[in-house]
């Protein structure tokens, strides 16, 4: 039997193989209806220049090292302009959507989309391209012109992109049923952050729980997600199954 596929994006330092460990025990719950697709961001993040002297960030890099062959990844890197605070780029963006639409492709159909931190920035961007009403975007030309919008969204310590450039990619909102999770400790993403994304939402969902910058794993949060994913991927897909 056919089962529906979920585009799950890793945060910025991880990479697939790490993001899929994160969250095995939803995958195993999950794995007689859902495919779960873990892709490496496409570029190298040199953790020298992401305070390796720090004793986390030396854990997380002897964790990824013994656990994953792809390294650390990332999806963009975020460059300021050092003349104007408020203004940057994503640098790498336009090569990760290209690398992503190539991955849809081989992939397809994606049923939804998931993502962590700045996966989840990634997977807002992607459920926002893909509506109808951005067919004329100018960064829509990564991704395959056959693949309609997801099912549905699962923001994880997510946020808006910040520079103004991207502010037209959310200009007609997300059209989809989404679940931002937020952390009440989360010192990497405030929670004024992901609530930002998730007011630009039509159908938002919320999950709030008393860690900071994770995945939550406990029972209670896991059969949230779960209903979540049932609700709105599997019962809207069921004649593809």
């Amino acid at each position: 039997m056919n089962k529906l596929r979920i585009l799950c994006l890793h945060g910025f330092t991880s990479n697939g193989t790490m993001h899929a460990l994160q969250i095995r025990s939803l995958t195993d719950a999950l794995s007689k209806d859902f495919d779960f697709l873990f892709p490496d961001g496409p570029h190298n993040v040199d953790m020298s220049q992401q305070g390796s002297e720090n004793s986390s960030t030396k854990l997380w890099t002897e964790y990824v090292k013994a656990n994953s062959t792809s390294g650390h990844r990332a999806w963009w890197f975020a460059r300021d302009d050092p003349a104007n605070s408020e203004t940057g780029t994503y640098e790498g963006l336009e090569r990760s959507l290209g690398y992503l639409g190539d991955y849809m492709k081989k992939e397809a159909p994606i049923h939804a989309v998931w993502g962590f931190s700045q996966g989840a920035c990634f997977a807002g961007l992607l459920t926002a391209l893909l509506s109808p009403g951005l067919k004329d975007h100018p960064l829509r030309k990564h991704l395959p012109s056959n693949q309609g919008p997801p099912s549905a969204g699962v923001f994880i310590s997510g946020f808006k992109a910040r520079f103004p450039q991207y502010g037209s990619i959310y200009a007609q909102g997300i059209d989809v049923p989404t679940l931002t999770i937020i952390g009440e400790k989360d010192d990497a993403v405030p929670s004024e952050k992901s609530e930002a994304l998730m007011k630009i939402c039509r159908e938002p969902s919320a999950l709030r729980h008393a860690g900071g910058h994770e995945i939550p794993g406990s029972p209670e949060h896991q059969a949230t997600i779960i209903k979540f994913l049932r609700e709105n991927v599997h019962a809207q897909n069921r004649e593809s199954l």
